[in-house]
């Protein structure tokens, strides 16, 4: 076909002849990563006592903390380290080529002239059709209850959420949440007039029942105070940012008859869908659940908690998915997973807004998943990549668990003698999956915590001046939990008592040291009077905690999808 009505221009005249990368083989994370999981994970040891030092100098306070003389926690288990490609580059890398032409039929070539050509929203048709494969018959391993699911490429599961509201959000509606949330999700819904309708979380996420549960919340929704009820949730269900819990499936069942009891669409966001931390994801064997798909079972996908799509009978799941978190978080690929209806009117608004996903990512990314890897590379990538934040997490854990108690002075009797107590600092839950460790800061706990607020200052003033001593003395930077708060009420009280800390930012190798700078900034920071709280950091040290977009805007936030 000569086609001169189309305005396409000429592929041979791309400047890319090739589009070149050295990319890792599915093997790069140790075996012994991946085993270590199937072995029984070992109690973490309680942190050691030890005599009380002398008073600090910094502080004249009868609540003095004492400041030196901390035992060393003891070290964390071994963990293998993933190998780097330089280490073994014969084995570790493969080089991967999109040649500018390749023979074969129009639109389904991985070359140049195709990727790098105007395409259908849909997506480039190799790519979606090695997604909807692997998403439909083994992520969901055929158990969607309906015929024929479908999926559509995005540009990131933001984008994904942008088209979602663009779709079934109407000024004035009201958005059920966690009441601690991915902040992109609310700025995302916030241009379309839509509040937020906070949900009460337990360590496992969205509670069901119970005072703030999904139940209370919609069965005494106030029509006058808020509008309508909410018509549509939001909803990470593993590996929760911040909180790190995962939802069983039980708790996913409750919650599924409450929406379709008050007809809620369920929009499940999931990039950290693969980072299961829990027992039950670790396979032992080759358990199978019922499936009505004849493809290649993975015990692996098959182990991990199902999604809200395996138990939606009524068609009323929209589901996120993301390359960022398994390839790299600019290659802006994702893709939404829905029953027909909801993918037909996406894929309209797809074409009319950013069309398809970036020719050059969809290029490397279906070159690397389908020609190189293979569906079982792809699967083994993903296990060793939960093998590997599984230990980081731990690692964290480990340390953290060390330092949560400090030894604080009640009473001094003379000079030689004082009567001393412990005192817990903060508590954390081990995340059941994701990224994240949210550490419950203990503050009202804090021996000049009375005297602080009675000067007019706000728990939140407090916590702000924790973070940025640690920060300033002792060069780290956990992410302030107010940012989480799905509404200003809860940003300024139960979630400003909250730290989130990212175990997958930084190198393996510094986990351990960046958490204990954090343990020994805190313990420093419990000796300190209300004096001293008010005065131990410059005005200018570090940003201002004050504004979403001081903290939000340097990253501590982290991007989610």
């Amino acid at each position: 076909m000569m086609n001169l009505a189309g305005g396409l221009p000429y592929p041979g005249y791309f400047p890319y002849d090739t589009l070149e990368s050295a990319v890792s083989t599915s093997g790069r994370f140790p075996s012994a990563l991946v085993e270590q999981l199937r072995k029984p994970v070992p109690v973490l040891p309680a942190s050691r006592p030890s005599p009380p030092p002398p008073p600090p100098k910094k502080s004249s306070s009868l609540f003095s903390f004492f400041r030196s003389s901390q035992p060393s926690p003891p070290p964390p288990p071994t963990i293998p380290r993933p190998r780097k490609a330089s280490e073994n580059p014969g084995t570790s890398s493969s080089h991967l080529i999109v040649p500018k032409f390749r023979p074969g039929s129009p639109g389904a070539s991985i070359d140049v002239a195709t990727t790098l050509q105007y395409g259908q929203a849909s997506g480039f048709a190799p790519l979606a059709e090695f997604i909807k494969d692997f998403s439909i018959n083994h992520l969901h391993g055929g158990r969607i209850p309906y015929e024929d699911p479908d999926i559509l490429l995005t540009c990131g599961s933001t984008d994904g959420l942008g088209k979602v509201m663009q779709m079934i959000a109407e000024r004035g509606d009201n958005m059920l949440v966690e009441e601690y949330t991915y902040p992109n999700a609310i700025q995302t819904a916030d241009p379309y007039g839509v509040s937020m309708a906070p949900v009460k979380v337990d360590a496992e996420g969205m509670l069901s029942e119970g005072k703030g549960g999904l139940r209370d919340v919609l069965e005494n929704w106030d029509h006058r105070r808020f509008g309508r009820r909410p018509r549509f949730m939001y909803t990470v269900t593993i590996g929760q940012n911040p909180t790190g819990g995962t939802l069983s499936l039980q708790r996913r069942k409750e919650i599924y008859r409450l929406c379709e009891r008050y007809d809620v669409i369920i929009v499940e966001d999931d990039p950290y869908w693969y980072l299961q931390f829990t027992e039950s994801s670790h396979p032992k064997g080759t358990q199978a659940p019922p499936t009505n798909s004849t493809k290649k079972r993975y015990p692996f996908l098959e182990a991990l908690t199902p999604s809200y799509l395996t138990i939606d009978t009524s068609g009323r799941v929209i589901r996120l998915d993301t390359f960022s978190k398994t390839i790299a978080p600019g290659c802006r690929i994702g893709w939404i997973t829905a029953q027909p209806a909801f993918i037909e009117r996406l894929t309209r608004i797809t074409e009319s807004s950013t069309q398809s996903p970036s020719g050059f990512a969809q290029a490397m990314v279906v070159q690397l998943l389908r020609n190189i890897w293979g569906m079982d590379g792809w699967v083994d990538w993903l296990e060793g990549l939960r093998a590997a934040y599984e230990a980081r997490m731990r690692t964290m854990c480990h340390v953290l668990d060390v330092y949560k108690e400090s030894t604080v002075t009640l009473e001094s009797v003379d000079e030689d003698s004082m009567i001393v107590d412990k005192v817990r600092m903060y508590s954390f839950d081990e995340p059941m999956g994701g990224m994240f460790v949210w550490v419950h800061i203990h503050i009202t706990s804090h021996p000049a915590y009375t005297a602080y607020i009675a000067r007019g200052h706000t728990k939140r003033a407090m916590m702000d001046q924790l973070w940025k001593y640690v920060a300033e003395e002792h060069i780290c930077l956990p992410c302030p939990g107010w940012i989480f708060g799905a509404n200003k009420g809860i940003q300024e009280g139960s979630s400003a008592e909250f730290f989130r800390f990212c175990f997958a930012a930084i190198e393996a190798e510094e986990i351990e040291e960046a958490t204990e700078r954090f343990g020994k900034g805190i313990r420093e920071f419990w000796g300190l009077n209300a004096d001293e709280v008010e005065n131990c950091c410059s005005a200018d040290g570090v940003a201002e905690a004050q504004g979403k977009e001081a903290v939000w805007g340097s990253g501590y936030g982290g991007f989610g999808c």
